[in-house]
């Protein structure tokens, strides 16, 4: 039997789940003043912003690669996603395409690409998506377009605006390397760092990110604005 689970992943998606509430409580506190934008933006504070994104895009490409329905998994949390974003748009802030709707994006191209992806080797694979991540994110920096629509793809027309943007290029190349990761943990499973069991301490978070996801931020914006609103 496959063993689809792996506390260290949740684990690490516990720790991210961590930082990503310390982060967004920092950003309230940035939105009614209380930091400054030098404080938010600091490149300290932008390198921890980069960690928790890239580790939540590795770790759904890693579980991708074990799901039993990326198609069930994807249409959660694109509904996640919009709910979000609807919740935003009430509390007066602008989100496009933010991480939860890229994640539930690519797991639902990969749930019909994937058995193709699986057939190339995983060095191959690595190897494209070094390269096409720094290439597509140039390409979509770049490039000049008027269509509003194509903002999904990273192309963005002026005057765009998202406080949580992750199109597809160049994120989608992470992800993929995420499910190179995962067939590694699946070949990897009886080792003893993906094998040893973890006190639920460290784990519950990460088995429980997307309703955490979901429910943080009224909360934190609740408390921000109870204190300093």
């Amino acid at each position: 039997m496959i063993r689809r689970r792996f506390d260290i992943l949740d684990a690490w998606r516990s720790l991210a789940v961590l930082l990503m509430l310390g982060y967004h409580f920092l950003y309230d506190l940035y939105i009614f003043g209380v930091l400054t934008a030098g404080q938010m933006f600091s490149a300290p504070l932008c390198l921890l912003q980069k960690f928790i994104c890239c580790s939540f895009i590795l770790l759904a490409g890693i579980s991708a690669r074990f799901s039993r329905s990326n198609l069930r998994h994807g249409v959660v949390v694109l509904l996640a996603g919009a709910a979000v974003e609807t919740g935003a748009a009430i509390g007066g802030q602008t989100i496009r395409f933010g991480i939860l709707m890229f994640m539930g994006t690519a797991m639902l191209l990969y749930h019909f690409a994937g058995r193709r992806l699986q057939k190339i080797p995983g060095l191959l694979l690595t190897a494209g998506c070094s390269i096409l991540f720094p290439l597509t994110a140039w390409w979509t920096g770049q490039a000049q377009v008027s269509a509003g629509w194509l903002y999904p793809l990273g192309f963005m027309p002026p005057g765009f605006y998202s406080a949580d943007y992750f199109p597809l290029f160049p994120w989608l190349f992470l992800f993929l390397f995420g499910t190179v990761l995962g067939g590694l943990c699946l070949d990897w499973r009886d080792s003893p760092l993906l094998a040893r069991p973890l006190p639920p301490a460290l784990t519950w978070l990460g088995r429980h990110s997307l309703t955490v996801y979901v429910l943080h931020q009224p909360v934190l914006y609740g408390i921000s604005y109870f204190i300093w609103g």
